[in-house]
């Protein structure tokens, strides 16, 4: 700390005494916690989907939006959210994968985790 004082600034020794790589994992950490919700409609779908509750509210939202008439939901969804088609393209894919999504409409698997989705929201 003395030398920094001589010198009117942080020497490079001190400085690499600080762990920032430690500082950017707790930083990065402490974002994946915070809710990142980009729409807040009926469903509130992420900016980046995680878990199968996020690729769930991904995918009921285009189901309410194909039941609505919108004739390209994929395409408006991801314009939405700020994403390209291809990156929207592998999350309903990844959705697929997951058992969430047969291509038309929710699985029983996610209609089961949008139910408990809807009991906490109700709760909240």
């Amino acid at each position: 700390m003395s030398e920094a004082l001589e010198t009117d600034g942080i020497p490079a020794n001190l400085l690499r005494q600080i762990p920032m790589a430690e500082i950017k994992a707790g930083a990065r950490a402490a974002l994946a916690g915070q809710e990142d919700r980009v729409m807040r409609g009926p469903y509130p779908v992420p900016s980046r989907c995680r878990s199968d509750e996020d690729y769930t509210l991904l995918v009921a939202e285009l189901a309410r939006m194909r039941s609505k008439g919108t004739t390209a939901p994929q395409g408006e969804l991801a314009g939405r959210l700020g994403i390209g088609k291809a990156t929207m393209s592998e999350r309903i894919k990844r959705s697929k994968e997951l058992g969430l999504w047969d291509g038309q409409r929710l699985t029983g698997k996610a209609s089961a985790i949008l139910a408990h989705w809807q009991r906490e929201q109700e709760g909240n």
